[in-house]
């Protein structure tokens, strides 16, 4: 099934050429004079594979569409707006020692002919050596506004704008400038960010006479987006990520059109331009497409995506998992994305805690930081396997049982209130709030009495935000008392006791 969103509009864009919006397909009778060019849009894909038991998703279906599209015109443009390096369960597996840290996405993704990406805020996740690895094996182009290395100077591949230019064969042709620019919610060392929309406003005035058409490809936050967009109408278009449901929205002065994908390929947006040289006019036909098993893989990329499979898989089945193998089957979408989980308590963020306290056996209560599910997906009703649960928390970790000191804990359960919009949110177990007060398991917290708590590794190692008193080696009122099994397996026998055993 196909189906095209848009708005029939047509306004004069500041600095570059009049937009019109509409669904004709022009391209059959195109003048001598106008110019087409086809852009096939991507963003925050962590997975190769396809997502939701296979039915939607997957970069061989992918690059089924982009060779589809070639046909129809040479002038096609593969762009990426961020976020695919992590969070990725392949890239959680160990081979030969090491994680794959997102080295089998760009595999994959140069394969398919990926021709332009921007940084989203999930890059710099990995440390700087595996982040310079990955941007050196990328046979693509990067292009950032406001993201250099630590002493301001771009990355490998990286340019603060990219001019492609579209010809016919009249001889015609047109200068598309795209400029990138990514929100600054990763803090690491090894990279500098400069204000995004100041960065993005000094480019786009730059490029305003070298260029016909400007094309932002943006990591923001959607309210960003929409202030780019009445706050730069020299873009003509923003192509965006960060968001993993599909956008399209029209602001601005200009009615600037805003697209954003659905996050794993479940979906990818296909914009046809078509440029006249003589009146400067840009029109566009911009479709959503979903990404399902009704489109076949193509072989290439599919023999390289199941080459990464095969290595990741055998990585994880030297740690003791089957990925295949099928756990349970639920009747309820299990909510994983970040921006519930860090923020308030969800059916996933429960049964996880609730596993914990299982896995524990005599706890009276399980706490654990948001930031360890990695998924930001939902799971839907269905069927759910060990890959899924190794896509929920792909960093693992044991359950741990600690001794702590009634104080301790009402100061890490108050910082974790404290973290809400971020990873050190706490999901729990057995904790409540009444007003100002802590109850445990429907009695108020006791600040003398020593309390039995099931969380994970991590998170009493004093790394998390605003907890470096919440270490186990370190503070005297907390005691390591049991080491359990990975979180993964606990939180799969907690799946079989709600939903049963395939």
């Amino acid at each position: 099934m196909r189906w095209i969103l848009s708005l029939t509009l047509a306004v004069l864009l500041t600095g570059c050429a009049s937009v019109s919006t509409t669904v004709e397909d022009v391209s059959n009778t195109l003048p001598d004079h106008t110019v087409s060019f086809t852009i096939l849009q991507m963003n925050d894909v962590y997975e190769i594979t396809p997502v939701e038991g296979g039915r939607t998703g997957g970069l061989a279906r992918v690059a089924t569409i982009r060779q589809q599209l070639l046909q129809e015109t040479p002038n096609v443009y593969t762009v990426m707006g961020g976020d695919f390096f992590s969070p990725s369960a392949l890239g959680t597996a160990r081979v030969d020692g090491e994680r794959l840290r997102g080295k089998q996405m760009v595999a994959v993704l140069n394969t398919l002919g990926l021709d332009l990406a921007t940084f989203g805020n999930h890059e710099f996740d990995l440390d700087e050596e595996d982040f310079l690895m990955r941007m050196e094996e990328s046979e693509f182009d990067w292009v950032s506004t406001n993201i250099t290395d630590a002493s301001g100077t771009m990355f490998t591949n990286t340019e603060p704008h990219r001019l492609v230019t579209f010809s016919d064969d009249h001889g015609n042709s047109v200068r598309v400038a795209f400029v990138g620019v990514t929100l600054d919610s990763n803090p690491k060392e090894y990279v500098q960010y400069a204000n995004p929309i100041r960065s993005l406003y000094d480019e786009t005035e730059y490029l305003s006479g070298r260029s016909d058409v400007i094309i932002g490809l943006t990591h923001l936050a959607l309210e960003d987006d929409i202030r780019v967009a009445a706050e730069i109408p020299s873009l003509d278009v923003i192509m965006g990520g960060h968001e993993h449901e599909n956008v399209e929205v029209y602001r601005g002065s200009d009615f600037t059109p805003i697209y954003k994908a659905d996050a794993n390929a479940r979906s990818v947006y296909i914009h046809r331009f078509t440029y006249d040289t003589r009146s400067g006019e840009l029109a566009l036909t911009s479709e959503l497409m979903p990404v399902t098993g009704a489109i076949p893989d193509d072989p290439e990329v599919a023999a390289v995506v199941q080459e990464w499979v095969d290595i990741a898989f055998a990585g994880f089945i030297e740690q003791g998992f089957d990925p295949g193998a099928v756990v349970t089957t639920t009747t309820e979408a299990l909510d994983g994305r970040e921006s519930t989980i860090r923020n308030r308590e969800t059916n996933l963020g429960a049964l996880i805690a609730t596993s914990f306290l299982a896995e524990s056996g005599d706890a009276d209560l399980a706490v654990f930081n948001g930031g360890s599910v990695r998924i930001d997906d939902v799971l839907p009703a269905g069927d759910v396997s060990q890959y899924d649960l190794i896509r929920v928390m792909p960093f693992g970790g044991s359950v741990l049982t600690i001794g702590i000191k009634g104080s301790v804990l009402a100061q890490a359960l108050s910082q974790g209130i404290a973290n809400r919009g971020t990873g050190g949110y706490l999901q729990t177990a057995n904790v409540t709030r009444d007003g100002d007060t802590w109850m445990i398991d429907g009695e108020a917290l006791d600040p003398n009495r020593t309390y039995r708590m099931a969380t994970n590794d991590f998170l009493v190692t004093g790394l998390e935000t605003g907890m470096d008193f919440f270490n186990v080696e370190e503070n005297p009122d907390m005691e390591l008392l049991a080491t359990h099994r990975d979180v993964r397996m606990a939180t799969i026998d907690e799946l079989q006791r709600r939903f049963g055993r395939p």
